[in-house]
């Protein structure tokens, strides 16, 4: 089970990947959709990825809510 589920708009992807690595320098296990599996279906793997992170960060930025 991932502890944390990292979202946020590629625009973000630099403020993304430093809180990305301030949680795992914590001892957090962060998902962040880096790379789709080959031959899965985005939507079915991020959906399924949410389904087992124990807890959800939103990066909200202009961004983000476009």
């Amino acid at each position: 089970m991932t502890d944390v589920f990292l979202s946020y708009s590629s625009k973000d992807r630099a403020a993304a990947d430093r809180i990305q690595a301030g949680l795992t320098a914590a001892g957090f296990d962060v998902f962040w959709d880096q790379e789709v599996p080959p031959g899965r279906d985005w939507n079915g793997w991020i959906g399924e990825q949410l389904g087992k992170a124990r807890c959800v960060v939103v990066l909200w930025s202009k961004a983000s809510v476009a």
